[in-house]
């Protein structure tokens, strides 16, 4: 369920939230059927990365248009988003226009920062409505999204339930947004113990990974907002676990995002671009290494 502070406001989220659907174009649907286990072959990992995620966007257009068979996706942080957005069946050039027309009320509800600045309801709302509600076994692809648990300090994988919720947890950046509490855990995001998610993609079966990085950059670019001096902390004590995390992958999409600090998500389109380019020069690469195994020929 979608937990709210109040009524009336939900109400007026979601009719803003139907409006950027709206505005956004048609949404196509792929179908409805989950991937069985059985079928677990490619495997996406799609990291975390605030605005620089939006990459993950043209990343996936590249893979879709050369006709890469994706049968497992696992997201942290806004790769668990837009990995979402993807597993439910949003048509790829619908979620462009919707990316770049996002404005930060739209999934932003400040509150009294008592356990972070934002509650976390308007972020849940939205993947609730853009998603149609859906749990992860009416997902079309195998999607998994991982958090941190404040408690144990251990990563946690999300795969059963509300997608919303999960992701939710797995994008709930520490002192940005509220904690998710689910049972006895307190879920914070993915980012913390697993950035770039190859490794979970991997327990879970895919034989061949295909990593997206939105990276680490840090070439002394002045923090501009809240976001940015919280993500680059965090860019800094994971930068040696990324390391080994990106190990796990048989290909990583590294796009180039230099100009885009993790606040910047009016640069959505410059952001989905990069991950165009960056997708279109490992293809040949990704091509070749399916061309040499078996999961190719099954896949297609």
């Amino acid at each position: 369920m979608i937990c709210t502070h109040d009524s009336s406001r939900s109400i007026n989220n979601q009719v803003t939230l139907i409006y950027i659907v709206k505005i956004a174009g048609v949404y196509r649907v792929r179908g409805e059927s989950p991937v069985g286990s059985e079928q677990k072959k490619i495997g996406l990992a799609l990291g975390g990365g605030s605005a620089r995620g939006f990459a993950h966007i043209g990343v996936l257009q590249v893979l879709e248009g050369a006709q890469i068979p994706i049968d497992l996706v696992v997201g942290t942080s806004m790769g668990a988003v837009i990995g979402a957005f993807y597993c439910a069946g949003i048509d790829l050039l619908l979620l462009e226009k919707m990316a770049c027309q996002l404005q930060r009320n739209f999934w932003m509800d400040w509150t009294f920062p008592r356990l972070g600045l934002a509650a976390g309801d308007k972020l849940e709302q939205l993947i609730f409505l853009l998603t149609k509600g859906k749990t992860f076994a009416q997902l079309e692809k195998y999607f998994a999204v991982v958090a941190a648990d404040l408690r144990s300090g251990e990563k946690v994988v999300l795969q059963k339930g509300s997608v919303a919720r999960a992701v939710r947890a797995s994008a709930a950046i520490p002192g940005v947004f509220h904690p998710v509490e689910e049972g006895d855990k307190v879920l914070v995001d993915g980012g913390v113990v697993e950035r770039v998610p190859a490794p979970t993609a991997r327990d879970m079966g895919a034989d061949f990974i295909i990593a997206v990085d939105v990276g680490i950059y840090l070439g002394g670019e002045k923090p501009h907002h809240l976001l940015d001096v919280i993500t680059q902390s965090l860019d800094i004590m994971q930068r040696d676990l990324c390391r080994y995390t990106l190990e796990a992958a048989d290909v990583v999409v590294q796009p180039q995002l230099k100009e885009i600090s993790p606040g910047h998500f009016h640069k959505a389109d410059i952001a989905i671009q990069k991950g165009r380019e960056a997708a279109y020069e490992v293809l040949p690469q990704i091509k070749a290494l399916l061309g040499k195994e078996r999961l190719y020929e099954e896949a297609t």
